[in-house]
């Protein structure tokens, strides 16, 4: 009997796997239309990926071309590509960011690398410093993280945990008060919200020279150009570990979960917001 209700146990985890992935899809596209609506009327780029595009196109005419071609000339074997790229959210406002690169390559097919700046531009093509986007950026994941403790806390549900019919619930079984849901929910999105905050970092100390001194940096190949790759390197590797790791032997809970002494499991619908805990059945 106990390898069988072992067995069941093993079997129920990847099932419940998918059924948080598509809770959290589900969760996010309703939020992230949600704050779209809100940008209409506060004019910040929330940065949520769901139903933004991004078009570019050639540019051939502008300042920064001119600054870019004046500043960064090309050597033998090298040849560059200018474009404008428009970030299009669903709601709200527009922006765009010019972006320069230059290949070096073999003609004949051989190995190449490449160099790029890019910048936010205004309406007039010049560069601008983008405080605003990156505030708005970590504003949105905070308060997606405290949305989504709120909706998670004393009983509560999101719409896609319950469509898909889980809750989170302590180790203990009972649901987790607010303090313990803002920790999870914090550490969930901690990753982003440590990109989004160095970003913004950047944004606040840079000078309105910033461009032109990347734009040499990567001509001359100087290590100013180093700490930035390193800096997004790291944090790559951070998300990966932080997401993908509790993945590779799945045992029902993500590192976060871990953390907080909290864990998803099926709900039979029928819980009391008296007695604080919840009712969880197996699969």
């Amino acid at each position: 009997m106990d390898m069988i209700a072992h067995a069941r146990q093993t079997t129920a985890k990847p099932r419940l796997f998918w059924r948080r992935a598509f809770a959290y899809l589900i969760d996010m596209a309703i939020f992230e239309v949600l704050l779209s609506v809100v940008a209409i009327v506060i004019p910040l780029n929330f940065g949520m990926p769901l139903f933004q595009s991004t078009q570019c196109e050639e540019a051939n005419l502008g300042p920064l071309v001119e600054k870019t071609e004046r500043e960064w000339p090309l050597n033998p074997g090298e040849r560059r590509v200018n474009q404008i790229c428009y970030v299009k959210p669903f709601l709200g406002k527009e922006s765009a960011f010019f972006r320069t690169t230059v290949i070096t390559g073999n003609p004949d097919g051989g190995t190449f690398s490449s160099r790029g700046v890019s910048t936010a531009v205004n309406q007039n093509g010049d560069a601008i410093n983008p405080v605003s986007d990156s505030v708005g950026t970590l504003f949105g994941l905070i308060l997606a993280s405290l949305a989504f403790a709120y909706f998670s806390a004393n009983g509560r549900r999101t719409l896609g945990k319950k469509i898909l019919s889980i809750q989170v619930v302590t180790v203990e079984g009972a649901s987790p008060q607010w303090s313990k849901a803002s920790k999870r929910e914090l550490l969930k999105f901690s990753p982003l919200i440590a990109f989004a905050g160095i970003n913004l970092v950047n944004a606040v100390t840079a000078s309105d020279e910033s461009f032109d001194a990347y734009l040499r940096a990567m001509r001359d190949g100087s290590a100013a150009t180093t700490t930035p790759i390193l800096i997004a390197v790291a944090l790559l590797i951070a998300m990966l570990l932080w997401w993908a790791l509790p993945l590779i032997r799945w045992r029902g809970q993500m590192l976060y979960d871990r953390f907080c002494g909290c864990e998803v499991c099926r709900s039979s619908g029928r819980h009391s917001l008296y007695s604080g805990r919840n009712r969880c059945t197996d699969m």
